[in-house]
Order: structure tokens, then sequence, then C-alpha cells
């Protein structure tokens, strides 16, 4: 038993570890630092779709290219306040049950205050999150990153986000959106959590 209980130590310190390091898979979203298309450096365009975002409602997609405000990754984000309050969607292909991680970057519109700054995010038609920051004061963009768990739906699920607050060219922005399937990782973390007690057990019974 003593033997046994040995090796089980450094086999669950290994799996935790590769859980820690593997939790991050794949990106599923196409495009989520709107990347595509490229645009002009100091410009902005207005677009129904782009690659992997479609418009839901509005007048369209804007994407900015440090026009007013740095973005969080790469060269370009999304304000969806374009000519008006707008809404895209992406469809992803999840499976029914199984946990995948969400996570975007979000910042207000320097110099706009929160009611012009409103963004609401949807996963499969319910509401994750309804954002409104404060830009009054700030001289460049301030992104907050937002994380949370979602649960697949059989298929495909879709993410979207909705402009909200004062319709009038001016909103918030969006960057880096994320979307990872995280359940085996959390699964094997468990595992080695539980490896680690029993050794941990033992060793208080004095059996090791």
């Amino acid at each position: 038993m003593g033997n046994l209980l040995k090796r089980l130590l450094p086999v669950a310190i290994l799996v935790i570890s590769l859980a820690q390091s593997g939790q991050s898979w794949a990106n599923l979203i196409v495009n989520g630092s709107f990347e595509e298309p490229n645009i002009a450096t100091n410009s902005f365009s207005i677009l129904t779709n782009i690659s992997g975002w479609a418009t839901t409602f509005g007048p369209g997609i804007e994407i900015q290219d440090n026009v007013a405000g740095a973005p969080f990754l790469g060269a370009q984000h999304v304000e969806l306040d374009s000519t008006g309050n707008s809404g895209m969607a992406q469809s992803v292909a999840t499976s029914l049950g199984t946990t995948y991680h969400l996570s975007f970057a979000y910042s207000a519109r320097p110099g706009i205050s929160a009611a012009d700054n409103g963004i609401q995010v949807f996963f499969n038609g319910g509401l994750l999150a309804n954002l409104a920051a404060n830009g009054v004061g700030l001289q460049n963009t301030d992104w907050q990153v937002f994380n949370f768990d979602v649960s697949g739906a059989a298929g495909t699920s879709v993410l979207e986000f909705r402009a909200t607050g004062a319709s009038n060219s001016l909103g918030g922005y969006l960057d880096d959106v994320r979307l990872e399937k995280v359940s085996e990782p959390h699964a094997f973390f468990l595992l080695g959590v539980g490896l680690l007690a029993l050794v941990r057990r033992f060793r208080r019974l004095n059996i090791l």
C-alpha cells in the first residue's frame, strides 16, 4: 500500500499540472479579435457581415482601427453602436451539456457616459451580462476582461452581443472574444486533486 501511494503522489501532481496548463483549448470563435476584414489604420468601416459574424439588428457592425481608442488585441476592435444600436451573432459548433469558457474584452468609448456604452451579452438566448461602463474622463480605452462558463447546446450554440442605451453612433467596444471547451481539463484537474487528497489522507493515518 505504501509503495502504491508513493507512486500516486507524483501522478497526482502531474495530472494537476497538465490540467492547469491545458485549460485553454483552441478558440472556437471565428474572427474573435475582429482583424478581418483588414481596414486602414485610423479608419472605421460599417458592415452587415464580417468573417464569423452577422448583424442581428440595426445598421451594422463597426470595425475600428485606432480611431477613438486603442484595441485590446491586434489592430482592430468592434463598436456596435455604429450609426445606431446594432447586434451581432455567431453560431458555434457545440455539444449538448459540455461546458465552455467564454471570455471577451469590453471597454467604454473614451469620453462617453455609461448611458451610451451599454452592451448586452447573450448565449443561446439567455442574458449573461448587461454592461455599461463610464468613459467620461478616459483619454484611451480601459479594457476589462469578462469570463463566463456556459453550457453548450446540441449541434450549435449562438453567441450574441447587442448595443443598448442611447442609439447615437457612440457606444461600447468589444475585442478578443473567445469560446473554449473546458470540461475535460476540469475533469482531469478534479482527478488530480482527488488523488492528492487520497495521498494526504493516508499520510495522516500513517499508512505511508
